[in-house]
């Protein structure tokens, strides 16, 4: 008898953080519109400088780049357990696609050079290899495409901040304050859309995990059939498109 092991409690978990860091992003964009502002004020009336205003810009910033830390920290958490139980149910299959052993989809996000491929492998292999579990019932496999959106979002967005961070510290001076500010809101952008491509995956692989669980109890037409026939190279549906 085949065993999945639950992942929708840590699936709903994981979505529900990365909500709250969509909106602890879009938090930051406003607050960094209003160093703006309050920079661009000091540099065309530096005669008048409201410093109160500018402490409390830099105090909310502090305290929205601390919220920010505490929720990417249980975000990678959290997404890496919901992640490495996804491909444990793969493996868990009779006929599977699993190219690395399960605890890679841990593992690899920590291994240098690794960690830019690794895991987008993985994440293909889980949702071609579910969706062909589940084809009876499920329909015509849905292209990975979403997978290398989101691994390109997830490279484009590291590449950004690593970008934004420099700029920060080696901002000098009032435009260099604003040089960083635009470059870090530039960064939030493209985190927002990380952030949802990220939530859809989830959502979308979910979406076969909870179908393949109902394929565990009703086993007569599925993968979990003592009759079943694993696809040939020639009816594996091509789901590259």
């Amino acid at each position: 008898m085949i065993l999945l092991r639950d992942n929708s409690s840590r699936a709903k978990l994981v979505i529900s953080i990365f909500w709250i860091m969509l909106g602890v992003t879009l938090l930051n964009m406003a607050s960094l519109a209003w160093q703006y502002y309050l920079l661009d004020d000091v540099q065309k009336n530096p005669e008048n400088i409201d410093m109160q205003k500018l402490q409390a810009s830099d105090t909310i910033r502090t305290a929205i780049s601390i919220g920010q830390l505490i929720i990417l920290l249980l975000s990678m958490i959290f997404f890496i357990m919901w992640f490495r139980r996804a491909y444990f149910n793969l493996h868990q299959l009779s006929f599977n696609n699993a190219r690395y052993d399960e605890g890679w989809a841990a593992g690899a996000w920590f291994v240098p050079v690794i960690n830019l491929f690794y895991p987008y492998q993985i994440m293909s292999d889980i949702w071609k290899g579910k969706q062909n579990a589940i084809g009876e019932r499920f329909g015509e496999p849905q292209s990975v495409a979403l997978v290398g959106w989101w691994w390109a979002a997830y490279l484009i967005n590291n590449f950004f901040a690593y970008i934004s961070s420099f700029v920060t510290k080696e901002a000098d001076g009032v435009e260099g304050l604003m040089r960083a500010s635009v470059i870090e809101a530039i960064s939030e952008i493209i985190s927002v859309i990380a952030i949802i491509i990220t939530i859809r995956l989830i959502i979308k692989v979910s979406s076969f995990e909870k179908e393949l669980d109902i394929h565990a109890q009703t086993p007569d037409d599925s993968i979990f059939s003592d009759n079943y026939t694993p696809p040939t190279e020639t009816n594996i549906p091509n789901t590259e498109n």
